[in-house]
C-alpha cells in the first residue's frame, strides 16, 4: 500500500480519499495551503498540517503527494514534493508557463518520480467510444475538430477558461493528434471564450460558455472518410459509404464531471506507472501542449486575438 498526503485547500477531498484507498493507496496527511484559514475536519487516521514543509519533515514514509491547489500554487507545492522524493498526483492546471512544466518534468526524472495530472473524462464511455472511432480510422485524415463545453451559473473566478480550458484543450490535441502550432483567442469579459488552435493540416475550434441552461459537452472531428461527434451519451458517426448511426452510451459526459469510477481508473493508471507497467511520463501525454495553449491564449486574448505561434 502505498501511502501519501493531499495537499490542497479546504475541497480537496472532492478527489475523494475512498477513491484512493480502493486502489491500494493511503492517505494519512493532509495540509491546508490556504493560510489563514482553519483547518477543516478530516477523518482522525489523517493527520492535519497547516505547512506543507512541516508535513514533508515530520511525516514518515510517505511515497506520493495528492495536489489540488490553483496553478500558482500547484507548481511550487509539486516540485517540493517531488525534491523530497515523492511521487505526484494532481488536478491540472498544475504549472503557469512552459518553463514551469520543463522544471517540474526534470525534477520527476531527476528523482525517478512520477507526475501525473488526472483526466478523469479519459475514462467516460462516450469519450472512449470517441477515442476508438478515431483509433480506427473511421474519420480517414482528419482536418477539423471542435469542442464546445456549455455550463449553467456565472462564470467561476479567474473565468471559463480557468474552470474548464486544461480539460477541453486536452480533447482537441486527443482528438488531432499532431501538435498545434498556433493558437488565436477571444477571452470575453463576460460568459465566453472561444479559440482557434492551427495544427498543421487541421483546424481545432473551442467554445466555452456560462450561463447555459444545462451543462452540454459536444466534440466532434472530421475527415475525409466522415465525422464523428460525442455529445453528452451520443456518439454519432457518419462515415463514407455507411449509413448514419446514433449510439447511447452509459452515463453522459459533462463538462468537468468526475464520477468515483473514472477517477479510480486515473488513480489505477497513476499506480501503474509508478510500477513501471505503463511508460513513465505516458500521464503527461498532451501536458506540455495543454499548458502552451493556455498560457498563449491569454496572450493572444491581449493583443487583440492575434494569432501567436506555439
Amino acid at each position: 500500500m502505498l501511502k501519501g498526503a493531499f495537499i490542497g485547500g479546504g475541497g480537496a477531498f472532492s478527489l475523494r480519499p475512498s477513491v484512493f484507498a480502493g486502489n491500494n493507496f493511503k492517505i494519512s496527511a493532509f495540509c491546508l495551503a490556504e493560510h489563514g484559514r482553519e483547518v477543516p475536519a478530516v477523518p482522525p487516521e489523517i493527520r492535519p498540517y497547516r505547512d506543507l514543509e512541516i508535513l514533508l519533515s515530520e511525516e514518515q514514509g510517505l511515497e506520493f503527494a495528492a495536489i489540488s491547489l490553483p496553478p500558482g500554487e500547484s507548481f511550487g507545492a509539486a516540485l517540493l514534493a517531488l525534491e523530497r522524493g515523492l511521487h505526484v498526483v494532481c488536478e491540472p492546471p498544475f504549472c503557469r508557463s512552459s518553463t514551469e512544466f520543463e522544471t517540474l518534468r526534470a525534477a520527476a526524472e531527476k528523482a525517478e518520480r512520477i507526475i501525473f495530472p488526472v483526466q478523469p473524462w479519459e475514462h467516460a464511455a462516450p469519450w472512449r467510444a470517441l477515442q476508438k472511432a478515431i483509433t480506427r480510422g473511421l474519420a480517414g485524415e482528419i482536418n477539423y475538430a471542435e469542442v464546445q463545453a456549455l455550463v449553467p451559473g456565472p462564470a467561476p473566478e479567474g473565468g471559463v477558461i480557468a474552470a474548464l480550458g486544461w480539460q477541453v484543450f486536452s480533447m482537441l490535441l486527443a482528438m488531432v493528434r499532431r501538435p498545434p502550432s498556433a493558437i488565436e483567442a477571444r477571452l470575453n469579459p463576460g460568459p465566453g471564450a472561444a479559440f482557434h488552435a492551427h495544427f498543421g493540416g487541421a483546424d481545432g475550434f473551442v467554445h466555452l460558455s456560462t450561463g447555459a441552461h444545462a451543462p452540454r459537452l459536444r466534440a466532434a472531428v472530421s475527415g475525409d472518410m466522415g465525422r464523428l461527434e460525442m455529445d453528452g451519451c451520443l456518439l454519432r458517426l457518419d462515415i463514407k459509404g455507411l449509413p448514419r448511426e446514433t449510439v447511447e452510451l452509459r452515463h453522459e459526459l459533462a463538462p468537468g464531471a468526475c464520477r468515483p469510477e473514472w477517477l479510480a481508473a486515473e488513480l489505477s493508471h497513476f499506480k501503474k506507472e509508478i510500477e513501471g507497467l505503463r511508460a513513465r511520463g505516458s500521464g503527461l501525454r498532451n501536458s506540455r501542449y495543454c499548458v502552451k495553449l493556455l498560457k498563449n491564449a491569454s496572450y493572444s486574448a491581449s493583443v487583440k486575438s492575434a494569432a501567436i505561434p506555439l
